[in-house]
């Protein structure tokens, strides 16, 4: 871990860096956990947020009106991470770097992160952690149990917790967060274990998630016992069973992964192509 950012010469006008005050610190880093996503639009999507968060930094650095206004202006560029893994990081470092004018400096690891943390932070929780809770909350709702909304909503406030410890990290760490960043191809080691580790867990799921999902074909036939001829009816998930435990459910998502991957679905259009084809062969009594 490198050492904390030191004072550096002031890259503008106006008086020289300063040690920002515990106050404003959590005034900044509070504006941020709570309103980062508030404004988010199509055009420059968190930059408002961002913007907005940074106000008290740039009041307490910045003495004169056109110092503020060029400041709020860097601030009101193009970003976009993710809000709870990527973001507390990133703001940390750039008040860190704000309280010593390093404008430029800022701007260039907002762009140079943004993207490196997204990757984490999304893989952590879109792949990983997120449908693992919801698999869990799900089954818990299912069985008529109230832990599974509180579930899902503990979970958010776990990841809300959670920036506050990122934020302190990224505003000890200041540019040296960067080179930690890209230090030996950590996002693509972090990036690739995450999605193992969840496409695993998931599968895991399959069998108890999508038991219910069964075939209720059967036939019959003819078969001599003791000299006797006697009707023997077959059902066909017994037999399913006997080869392979799941086999529909495994089919079933392996189908959707294929309309996913294969055809590039987008998942709104996957769960109506399956609702379609559920319903159908449930008509036809085949599921």
């Amino acid at each position: 871990m490198s050492e904390p950012v030191e004072n550096r010469p002031v890259d503008g006008g106006g008086e020289g860096p300063m040690e920002l005050d515990q106050a404003t610190v959590r005034s900044a880093m509070w504006r941020h956990i709570l309103t980062l996503q508030w404004s988010w639009n199509y055009e420059r999507m968190q930059a408002l947020g961002y913007c907005y968060s940074m106000l008290p930094v740039i009041d307490k650095v910045y003495k004169t009106k056109e110092e503020r206004i060029a400041a709020m202006k860097r601030h009101l560029a193009f970003y976009n991470t993710n809000p709870q893994v990527g973001s507390p990081p990133i703001f940390g470092a750039t008040v860190a770097l704000e309280a010593q004018k390093q404008g430029q400096m800022v701007d260039s690891l907002k762009v140079a992160l943004m993207g490196p943390l997204a990757g984490i932070g999304d893989t952590l929780q879109a792949v990983l952690y997120r449908p693992i809770i919801a698999v869990f909350a799900a089954s818990m709702a299912l069985s008529g149990s109230l832990g599974g909304p509180l579930l899902m909503f503990l979970s958010g406030l776990l990841w809300t917790a959670l920036m506050i410890p990122l934020f302190r990290l990224g505003y000890r760490e200041g540019v040296g967060l960067a080179a930690q960043v890209a230090e030996g191809g950590l996002v693509t080691r972090i990036t690739d274990l995450a999605t193992l580790m969840g496409v695993i867990v998931i599968g895991g799921f399959v069998p108890s998630i999508m038991a219910k999902v069964q075939t209720p074909l059967e036939f019959a036939r003819r078969v001599t016992v003791q000299g006797k001829v006697t009707e023997q009816v077959v059902k066909i998930q017994s037999v399913l069973d006997q080869i392979v435990p799941y086999l529909i459910p495994v089919l079933l998502v392996a189908f959707a992964y294929w309309l996913l991957r294969g055809l590039r679905l987008s998942p709104v259009w996957v769960m109506v192509v399956l609702f379609v084809v559920g319903f159908g062969l449930s008509a036809l009594g085949v599921l």
